[in-house]
């Protein structure tokens, strides 16, 4: 990789709030950070900040990375003060007790601690079972007359765990996914001196709810091909077959042939296999039976546009213990660049 990327940009980017459908301080901070680097910046109706870089052939490559993280929204404030909460994406409840929260006021963020009923006056047939989220709640500390002139139902909150580097090239913080690929779309964006395809990097909205920032933002632009950047989990661990692990971190950027929202156009697959092979750049073919990302909507908008997600390696996804090697980064940084960089595959829609 001939660009050095700024890790300090990604543990900045995941310490911001972003939950599902509130991502604004997450746009605000990539409008200011990315402005320099634009021929255009706009933001549309769903909150989408689409980013355009003119290039100098007739095509058009869309780069789309969601903004958005998993949360909490608040459904309920007891007459104690303690809040109670639903998902806001699919989140395992079982990551979620006695964990630290911030919750998003009018008036600024509160931490907040996830609690249930303690073990000690629990019955074993209780501890045997799943902690529903109907039986956590969140306990500011405050007293209710103050929880309530503060908290409004309809507030979120994010789980809240440092970033940190640790073992051998590894990351983990929340919200990993997805902001590694908004932070390699924006060190794309940094580092693209002229670029060849005009760019429009997206960076969209409401994905983990239902790709739905994605599905406005492709319609709203004439696109020849598109690579979203997001992660993917990671089996590659203990209790686990290596038939299942999915990919493995350390191993090489993910780039998709299936998952449950998209199936790769065959052109488009063995161009980045190519690309990859050309550059040595390292990677795995993703096949996953579940999940799916904005390409899942992006491939569908108006006529069809050839789209492939490309994913970064991470395991326990959808917590605040994410965890991601920065060599995946790097490799998935190196194939869009060198993707954009190069002739695109032939006009085929199939």
């Amino acid at each position: 990789m001939k660009q050095k990327l700024d890790f300090s940009l990604l543990k900045t980017l995941t310490q911001l709030p972003g939950v599902s459908g509130r991502e604004q301080a997450v746009r605000t901070y990539l409008q200011h950070h990315l402005a320099v680097n634009a021929d255009e910046v706009k933001i549309d109706a769903l909150g989408n900040l689409i980013v355009t870089r003119k290039g100098t052939s007739k095509r058009a490559i869309l780069l789309c990375a969601h903004m958005d993280e998993v949360g909490l929204m608040v459904n309920h404030i007891d007459e104690r003060g303690f809040l109670r909460f639903i998902t806001v994406g699919g989140i395992d409840p079982r990551t979620l007790l006695a964990q630290r929260v911030r919750v998003q006021t009018k008036t600024g963020e509160l931490p907040g601690i996830i609690g249930t009923k303690p073990a000690h006056i629990t019955t074993e047939a209780d501890r045997a079972k799943a902690i529903p989220v109907k039986e956590l709640f969140i306990d500011l500390g405050l007293p209710v007359e103050q929880v309530r002139s503060q908290v409004s139902v309809g507030d979120v909150a994010v789980l809240d765990r440092p970033y940190l580097e640790f073992g051998n090239g590894l990351v983990s913080a929340k919200s990993l996914d997805n902001r590694v690929g908004v932070f390699i779309l924006a060190e794309l964006l940094r580092t693209l001196k002229k670029p060849k395809h005009t760019i429009y990097a997206v960076f969209s909205t409401q994905e983990e709810v239902g790709l739905r920032g994605a599905t406005t933002a492709a319609y709203g632009l004439n696109a020849d091909v598109c690579l979203t950047l997001d992660t993917t989990g990671a089996a590659d661990i203990p209790g686990v077959l290596p038939q299942d692990y999915i990919v493995q971190l350390g191993h090489g950027v993910g780039v998709t042939a299936l998952d449950a929202r998209t199936i790769t156009p065959t052109p488009l697959l063995e161009h980045l296999i190519s690309c990859c092979k050309s550059h040595h750049i390292p990677f795995q073919i993703r096949v996953a039976p579940r999940g799916g990302t904005d390409a899942g909507a992006v491939h569908l908008s108006k006529t069809g546009i050839p789209s492939c997600s490309l994913s970064i390696p991470t395991r326990n996804i959808h917590s605040n213990v994410e965890v991601l090697s920065k060599d995946d980064v790097c490799a998935m940084f190196d194939l869009v660049h060198n993707f954009v960089n190069e002739s695109l595959p032939g006009e085929e829609k199939i």
